[in-house]
């Protein structure tokens, strides 16, 4: 199978017609040889997966969307997916999606063009599915035939192996129940029409039993039963209601992105923040002229001091000689009194006789003055002792107020000037006003999407409860009243055929598991890296099981591998289960890197994209495949296309070349 061409009217992020919107699929021969792969690269919301959705589209219809999926929730998905027009007078209220393709069949290729197209009227959808056949339109088949016809022609179950993207293989990846692989083995296998079949066949076995049991028995098991179709039957709508809502949200958070792009790229980001920037810049201002205020009360105090220290300290050391001399003197003064008080009372004593000798030896005691310090300033102690204090304690201490303070107002002002910035760069707020309502609208949608997926899977699990219940006492009364007296023909065929049905079943797992685990082991070998651990995978056919076994044989936990093995783990599967469908059918596989680390980004490139299939579609962002994948993957590469969006006009477009490559 080879796709050729995929057109797109008015789909999703895509408007206008088939002749604005048409992409060239087909591999094109370079340098003597085809090359497989087709590059699309586009940023995250420009539309890129679009191009795997309107494929799965084409192909499946409903059955693209998910397992039991009603037609009310389909049909809101193909009105959603109707362009919404920014600059048309009148919205476009139809859509298209058409898919050309070469398909080999009994050694005949035969070339088959699939349109299907959808119109908005009133609350309805009006779908239509067109297929052509070598240029024919196949007519006589109902809608349901025409889907059955493409159903035969690439199974969904087998398709799903083909057609992925990195959640698919996150999934695979952190299956640790086994779910996500026992459902993609059944579904390549078949198996899931065998159960149904075989539960088919136990739904006519109860009914024919039904009526040979007792009347009372007979109404137990109706009431039983009731309940159970009731609760299933909620169970398969909220399973329904489920993935529809992923579908809307994942549409929704593709929407953001763009809305985002759009923003930003008017200055959003910074009118965003405007608001708050203006109320910290008052705040700042506020702080600002508080920290001034504070400076100048320290400017006006003892901190200027610390301008003149070689002049404080002379004066310090002036005022201290000063007080010690003025001590010392004070001492002298003192004594000189006492030896005067003494000499007067010696001469009033002994008389004047002997006031020659007292004078002569008195006047050569008197103490003379030791200090030749000139007193200048002749301050107190107490005044000494608080000038003392403010230059040793006060000075310093607003010498590093000072200094802090002086650093938060330089903090400050560097600030204020980058908010100023900040605000001249935003944009007029009506200029972006409506954008910046679409994007809140947006968020408020995505709010209330994620709250309806939690209530949609309470209600799943509390309806399944329900239903086992049911259907476990169901059973247990038939058991017990199961009349085998006198069983007819009809019921002895149906019991042997649902037994044929399950060793058919059992032995078309084992047959197919065997290969796959082969396949495995030879998609894991080249993907992983040297330092890896070289695993072997055995599956149980019956729990699906995976036991994973290093060289040794021993037993390795899947929860121990690194994340990177992880991916590689879930890529190796899916390449495994492609090739064991036995189908040669293309590969489109979606941001199949983001979670990977360089050296195993390599080994894929490498040694998965260049021989994964003879036609090979990568969606990609420009982190993912980057100049240097780019050129790894140059010489398998046929052409690529850029996924340009516009936020003027709201749309996006598919352009020939690759990022940096026109």
């Amino acid at each position: 199978m080879i796709f050729k061409k995929l057109y797109l009217q008015d789909f999703g992020v895509f408007g206008g017609g088939f002749e604005r919107n048409t992409i060239d699929l087909q591999p094109r021969e370079k340098d003597g040889s085809l090359r497989p792969i087709i590059l699309f690269g586009g940023l995250n919301g420009a539309g890129k997966t679009t191009t795997l959705t309107a494929v799965r589209l084409a192909l499946y219809g409903r059955q693209s969307l998910g397992k039991a999926i009603t037609t009310t929730r389909y049909h809101d998905f193909l009105a959603d997916s109707v362009h919404k027009s920014r600059n048309q007078l009148l919205a476009p209220n139809t859509a298209a999606v058409q898919l050309d393709f070469d398909f080999g069949r009994r050694g005949e290729v035969i070339d088959y063009t699939i349109k299907r197209s959808w119109s908005k009227n009133g609350n309805n959808i009006i779908e239509l599915l067109e297929i052509y056949q070598n240029g024919e339109l196949i007519k006589g088949l109902t809608d349901e035939q025409k889907q059955s016809f493409l159903n035969e022609l690439i199974p969904i179950g087998v398709a799903d192996l083909f057609f992925f993207d990195g959640e698919k293989i996150a999934e695979l990846a952190e299956d640790d129940n086994n779910a996500v692989l026992a459902d993609a083995i059944d579904r390549l296998l078949g198996i899931d029409i065998i159960n149904r079949l075989k539960a088919d066949l136990s739904v006519y076995l109860r009914n024919q039993k039904k009526d040979k049991m007792p009347e009372d028995v007979q109404t137990q098991i109706n009431v039983f039963e009731a309940i159970y179709k009731k609760q299933y039957g909620l169970y398969q709508e909220a399973l329904s209601n489920l993935e529809t809502k992923k579908i809307v949200h994942t549409d929704l958070m593709a929407k953001k992105e763009r809305q985002l792009q759009t923003v930003n790229e008017l200055g959003g980001a910074w009118a965003s923040s405007r608001q708050s920037e203006e109320a910290k810049e008052i705040k700042l201002r506020e702080e600002k002229i508080n920290l001034i205020n504070q400076i100048k009360a320290l400017l006006a105090d003892a901190s200027p001091l610390s301008l003149a220290k070689v002049q404080i300290q002379a004066l310090m050391q002036q005022l201290k000689a000063e007080q010690q001399a003025k001590k010392e003197r004070l001492v002298e003064d003192e004594l000189n009194s006492r030896i005067e008080a003494i000499k007067k009372s010696l001469l009033s004593s002994l008389g004047n006789d002997y006031k020659e000798e007292i004078e002569s030896s008195f006047t050569a005691q008197k103490i003379q003055p030791s200090s030749a310090v000139e007193i200048i300033h002749d301050i107190s102690d107490s005044e000494f002792n608080r000038l003392q204090h403010i230059i040793d304690n006060v000075v310093p201490k607003q010498q590093e107020e000072l200094k802090t303070l002086s650093s938060r107002l330089e903090k400050i002002e560097g600030e204020l000037e980058a908010i100023g910035i900040n605000i001249s760069r935003a944009p007029d707020e009506k200029r972006i006003e409506s954008y910046v309502a679409e994007l809140s609208e947006t968020n408020k949608q995505i709010g209330a999407i994620e709250t309806e997926l939690e209530q949609h899977k309470k209600e799943a699990k509390n309806a399944l409860k329900l239903a086992m219940d049911a259907l476990r006492k169901l059973r247990d009364h038939e058991k017990q009243y199961n009349v085998s007296s006198s069983v007819t023909k009809g019921i002895s065929l149906a019991e042997n055929t649902r037994g044929l049905l399950s060793q058919f079943a059992a032995q078309t797992r084992k047959r197919r598991i065997a290969t796959l685990e082969k396949e495995f082991l030879k998609s894991f070998s080249k993907l992983a890296r040297k330092d890896d651990l070289l695993i072997k995978a055995r599956i149980n056919s019956e729990t699906y099981s995976v036991t994973l076994l290093d060289n040794n044989g021993n037993a390795v936990e899947k929860q121990k591998l690194s994340a990177g093995e992880k991916q590689i783990f879930a890529i190796a599967m899916l390449e495994a289960l492609g090739r064991t469908s036995g189908k040669a059918l293309p590969i489109i596989i979606d941001t199949p890197l983001g979670r990977l680390d360089s050296k195993h980004r390599k080994n894929l490139v490498r040694n998965y994209f260049p021989t994964a299939s003879h036609q090979v579609l990568i969606l990609s962002t420009d982190t993912e495949v980057d100049e240097d994948f780019y050129q790894e993957l140059a010489p398998d590469i046929s052409h690529a296309f850029e996924v340009t969006y516009d936020p003027e006009a709201g749309c996006s477009s598919y352009n020939e070349g690759y990022f940096w490559r026109s």
